[in-house]
């Protein structure tokens, strides 16, 4: 039914050009609908004033409730002497070589075996790199409030924003009294001003939690002279913004704790209800504390210092270049470095090797570096590939210890590599796993001794030398700081020692290992499989989602969609590539998956916007005539754990945000909802440190999923091209760039469920409003045509390209049958969220495009493109003449 009026609606255009009339079907179909739309919008306005009312409501209370607790929850707490992070023994002072003549010949040496337990350092979730937990939106009362601040940001100028009465904020006296004062106080500020405006900037540069906290912690400075000031307002802004961090006072010192997912080195901390505080705060002296135990209602999260998205900052007055040689090369490459990211990376503490060994790389220097390296690669085996790593690692880059260069322990992020002049075993071994993984898509692991860090690299066919067994799958040492060193070979001191294998994020496309899963799923299932959601498990498992059309088969099996809908898929496979399980989750009309999450036990989580019915195993899991959301958890025996159905109602145009927190089994422990006009955020699952599951999303956020494209088609003379022209003019009117409205029009055409348009209807409005188009931009021109049909199909767009062939367009390549959504964050933007099939990149290196956040006033375009989410802007101006 979804699609059989817009087919009834194409008929009657084609087949009559007669003038409406009263009979006219259309018109009555008009006239039904506009009047259900204004009874839903009348309910909608009523049920957002209730809703904002109640999340105000809920949150005043938590506040009061913390206030009250202030007044009386300090008690003492002892200080605990900080751990540094020391080898058991020291590091060689040089860097060792290897000698063959000492080597004997290994021919078939037995792994050796891992001692357990191994704690599994797998990077969890696909979420935005900070964890900032959702909020209402700003009111239009905060703008007589509002004042602009600009902060240093190691080097870089951030235009932030907060509420000018917070500079008149001030701790009267160091009594927890006066703690509870200052909340109060606090909390009649707007203070959602700051929290959204370090959001955007945190979301525009890819900051992980430690960057947004450096944010706060460089405005207090800014903001106040008072330290005890400045530990107050952080403190209060980091538990609105979601984080758990307490205050502690001494004498008249107040002090900021700070709790981390990671354990913290060098730092002194305090024990608090199970979990470590640390203290950053040079001025107190004082062993003991006093501080409070619980946490504010609002405030769920810790710190995580991991790096999983690259840094997006790119002024050219803050490059700084640094060169690096390739074996058998003369000419040096040119490194371009951005000094605020070499700065904020030099601001970590001390932490464990895992945050160092998943950290992204700049984007600047990833691209530069993989473009050189790649053609020395390509067509290598996996031997030979490895080995020209290792020499580039063994050969261009100088040794010293930390102790020597800066006379602490300091663990290097890959950018670090190349920025300083010397580099140990530790952040050799950083750098040669990240290139394996990036460069060659071979799964690698780190490996430690008492003295040494090194790596083990898994390859597909048998090779020899010393092995490791790690998740069943054989890993051949490789060690980048061994001078020399063929590929199995171990430094003889180490030869008998058992090393502790560190699992790494393997999670690249290019990964051998996703590429063969992704082959056994597509075999024979050719355009009706697709992959949306990939991730890895902390027990090495491959955790993947999709949906499918027609019908398919998957190792024997055979599963039909229903009625010819698009219907979900979930499946896990062993750190082998063997498929555990595949479960088909069936839809009467159409779903899809806006967010998928992994488990800490191997759970799978899903967020399934939904229409008509969804079941799996024939039990109906959830039903709703209108778009809803269904939260499904998964067991890692795949038995539903978690099924919970959220069917909001919202008007078309109308976006409602939601927030719910589970346990890992499905008992609800906090669900809201709220209106707002822009979404500020994905929708999401992450999964915190306790393996409680945090859901938020957007209803409406899906442009076609619930707009469907007859509501505008009365006019029986409709054609694409019309309709495209009408929209030109009112962007027009709005004083667009010039080359966005064309392209804003087109989007809003193929924003609606059933939109469709043809390379014909491109050709014949370019021809039309810009003759010369196709002289001036002859290969945009071209790449336009070979879109030989795009289609939006319940809020999935697919592109069909002429005679199967791939598109080049803007950088971009696309392949047949693309898949893609439109997601309209307000009226002036639009993003185009990838779902397959487009990557971006030059002739040597090509990355998975993620998506295109459009400006229709400036035209600008951000592309946000690999698994580390490097982000690059260019205007439509420059590639358009």
């Amino acid at each position: 039914m979804k699609n059989l009026l817009f087919l009834f609606t194409l008929f009657f255009c084609l087949n009559s050009y007669s003038q409406v009339k009263q009979d006219d079907p259309f018109a009555k179909m008009d006239k039904d609908y506009q009047a259900r739309m204004d009874r839903m919008n009348q309910d909608y306005e009523k049920r957002m004033e209730r809703m904002q009312k109640e999340y105000e409501e809920r949150l005043e209370k938590m506040n009061k409730a913390f206030e009250s607790y202030l007044k009386k929850g300090f008690t003492e707490v002892e200080q605990t002497e900080n751990k540094e992070k020391v080898a058991e023994v020291p590091k060689p002072v040089d860097q060792p070589a290897f000698d063959p003549k000492a080597e004997e010949p290994v021919e078939d040496v037995a792994p050796i075996p891992i001692p357990s337990p191994i704690k599994p350092d797998i990077v969890l979730g696909e979420a935005d790199a900070f964890s900032i937990t959702p909020m209402a939106e700003i009111s239009t009362e905060t703008k007589e409030y509002q004042q602009d601040i600009e902060i240093d940001f190691f080097g870089s100028i951030a235009s932030l924003m907060i509420d000018s009465r917070m500079k008149s904020l001030s701790l009267k006296s160091v009594k927890p009294h006066s703690f509870a004062k200052y909340w109060d106080d606090f909390t009649q500020t707007y203070y959602q001003i700051y929290i959204q405006s370090i959001t955007d900037y945190a979301q525009q540069k890819n900051l992980n939690d430690w960057g947004v906290y450096q944010l706060i912690k460089k405005s207090s400075e800014k903001i106040f002279q008072s330290a005890n000031n400045r530990e107050m307002w952080s403190w209060a802004i980091l538990n609105q913004a979601g984080y758990q961090a307490k205050i502690g006072y001494n004498n008249q010192t107040v002090s900021l704790l700070l709790p981390f997912i990671q354990e913290i080195y060098e730092k002194p901390y305090y024990n608090i209800n199970g979990d470590n505080y640390y203290l950053f705060n040079t001025r107190v002296n004082a062993k003991n504390i006093y501080t409070y135990t619980e946490s504010f209602g609002g405030a769920t999260r810790k710190i995580d210092l991991h790096l999983p998205f690259s840094l997006n900052f790119t002024d050219p007055s803050n490059i700084v270049v640094r060169k690096t040689t390739l074996p058998d090369d003369e000419v040096p490459i040119e490194l371009q470095m951005d000094k605020t990211i070499i700065a904020f990376l030099n601001s970590f503490p001390q932490t464990e090797n895992s945050v160092y060994l998943n950290a992204a790389m700049s984007g600047i220097v990833k691209e530069t570096l993989l473009e050189h390296l790649k053609p020395k690669v390509d067509g290598l085996s996996e031997t030979e590939a490895v080995s020209y790593l290792l020499s580039y690692l063994h050969h261009s880059f100088e040794y010293k210890t930390d102790r020597e260069q800066f006379n602490r322990e300091k663990m290097f992020f890959p950018d670090e590599m190349f920025y300083y002049p010397y580099s140990d075993c530790e952040d050799r071994t950083v750098l040669f796993t990240r290139l394996v993984n990036d460069l060659l898509g071979m799964d690698v692991v780190a490996l430690t001794y008492f003295s040494h860090m090194a790596a083990a690299t898994a390859f597909s066919t048998p090779v020899e030398g010393y092995s490791v067994m790690v998740d069943g799958r054989k890993y051949t040492i490789t060690d980048p700081t061994f001078i020399n060193a063929p590929i199995g070979a171990v430094m003889p001191e180490y030869e008998k020692y058992k090393p502790i294998a560190i699992k790494i994020n393997n999670d690249s496309r290019s990964n051998n290992m996703w590429q063969m899963i992704a082959r056994s799923l597509e075999e024979g299932n050719e355009g009706k499989v697709f992959i949306s959601n990939r991730q890895l498990a902390e027990n090495g498992n491959y955790m993947l989602s999709g949906w499918f059309t027609d019908q398919i088969n998957i190792k024997g099996n055979t599963y039909q969609a229903y009625g010819g809908t698009r219907d979900l898929w979930y499946a896990t496979f062993d750190g082998g590539g063997e498929l555990q399980w595949f479960v088909p989750v069936n839809c009467s009309n159409n779903a899809f998956s806006q967010a998928f999450n992994v488990g800490k036990e191997g759970n799978v989580y899903s967020l399934i916007n939904y229409s008509g019915s969804v079941n799996m195993n024939q039990r109906r899991l959830a039903r709703s005539d209108q778009p809803a959301h269904l939260i499904l958890g998964l067991s890692s025996q795949a038995y539903p754990v978690l099924s919970e159905n959220l069917d909001f109602e919202v008007p078309e145009g109308k976006k409602l945000a939601f927030y719910g927190k589970y346990k890992p089994d499905g008992t609800r422990i906090d669900l809201l909802s709220f209106p707002t006009e822009k979404v500020t955020f994905d929708s999401q699952i992450t999964v915190d440190s306790n393996n409680e599951i945090v859901v938020r999303g957007v209803v409406g956020e899906i442009e076609g999923f619930t707009k469907e494209v007859p509501i505008l088609l009365s006019n029986a003379s409709f054609s694409a091209e019309d309709q495209i022209e009408s929209y030109m003019k009112t962007f027009i009117d709005q004083q667009y760039n010039s080359h966005m409205v064309a392209l804003f029009s087109a989007l809003k055409l193929l924003s609606l469920n059933g939109g469709r348009m043809s390379g014909m209807t491109v050709r014949n409005l370019l021809n039309k409003n810009n003759p010369d188009f196709y002289k001036r931009n002859p290969k945009i021109y071209e790449g336009l045509l070979r879109m030989q049909f795009v289609i939006n199909d319940a809020g999935v767009i697919k592109v069909e390209t002429y005679k199967g062939q791939n598109i080049s367009l803007f950088s971009m390549k696309i392949k047949n049958n693309s898949n893609l959504q439109i997601i309209q964050p307000d009226e002036n933007h639009y993003d185009i969220k990838f779902l397959n099939g487009v990557q971006v990149g030059k002739a040597i290196v090509w990355y998975d495009l993620n998506s295109i956040q459009l400006n229709g006033n400036t035209g600008d375009m951000v592309f946000d493109y690999d698994s580390d989410h490097t982000r690059k802007t260019v205007n439509i101006n420059e590639v358009v003449d």
